[in-house]
């Protein structure tokens, strides 16, 4: 499988920042069902934290949920960052989910909508169980395997290249998940469609979140105009009878539990604590 390179994901981040908020429809629809979903779980949390939180939108949900309870959000784009400062109320922090800046054990609950498919989910969930306080919860959104798969089979049609990223299924994540120190593993899929006149909607769609290649081994450089016509062609053989184009997401949605276990009160600071070096 090839590897994501991080540089790039920040790169598309920072690119997609400015209409991020207009155009982030999948994100929306999924944070604002995670945070719902939060009612279902007897939790009081003290810190929050919105793990990706892209420019905001989620974090402010969760201020106004949970109303006594602290919320920070954290991205690696601080175009993102700069892009949310107005949407809600909540800290901010720059920084990369693979490495928290955060003390240990310092948090209640986190909270990630659609990040992980940019990310090694084994590292950030390794950090995720570290920075949660014993008997924290982690509950998230990724993406599934059958995300995008019109596009890759488009692809396909065209050449053998790798064009769109392998995402982890539900019993991966589990397992992932476990290893890194949870326990209680919950998890469910929802399949979304949307739908499109024209192909160059979709893609100025996808562009537009920031959801573009990031894989190391993608081709450089720019493509011909008979590589984009090819695609174009393929993905019109997958039209509907309704009209329109079909882009389909797998949601993967969890919640995992850090065991819970005496916390010695030095543990159990007031804020955040954010740690600058490791």
């Amino acid at each position: 499988m090839s590897a994501i390179e991080l540089s790039t994901v920040h790169r598309h981040f920072d690119r997609a920042a400015a209409g991020f908020h207009t155009a982030s429809v999948l994100h929306k629809r999924v944070g604002k069902e995670l945070v719902e979903r939060l009612s279902l779980v007897d939790l009081s949390p003290r810190h929050i934290l919105d793990l990706g939180c892209g420019t905001g939108w989620c974090a402010a949900l969760l201020s106004h949920r949970f109303g006594q309870s602290a919320v920070v959000g954290l991205d690696l784009s601080e175009a993102m960052l700069r892009a949310g400062e107005k949407t809600t109320g909540s800290g901010f922090i720059n920084g990369d989910a693979h490495r928290l800046p955060l003390a240990d054990q310092c948090v209640d609950l986190i909270f990630s909508n659609l990040l992980l498919p940019w990310c090694d989910t084994q590292i950030v969930f390794s950090e995720a169980c570290r920075v949660l306080r014993p008997g924290g919860l982690f509950t998230f959104s990724s993406c599934g395997p059958d995300s995008l798969r019109e596009l890759a089979a488009a692809w396909a049609m065209v050449d053998d290249g790798p064009h769109v990223h392998a995402f982890s299924d539900m019993h991966d994540l589990g397992d992932s998940l476990v290893q890194s120190g949870f326990s209680e593993p919950v998890m469910d899929v929802e399949m979304l469609t949307f739908t499109y006149r024209t192909l160059e909607a979709l893609v100025t769609d996808l562009r537009a979140t920031g959801a573009r290649n990031a894989l190391s081994s993608r081709q450089r450089g720019l493509r011909g105009s008979g590589q984009g016509q090819r695609l174009k062609k393929a993905y019109e053989s997958l039209r509907g009878e309704d009209g329109t184009l079909p882009l389909s997401w797998e949601v993967i949605y969890g919640v995992a539990w850090r065991p819970a276990q005496r916390v010695p009160d030095h543990l159990s600071p007031d804020g955040i604590p954010v740690r600058v070096s490791r």
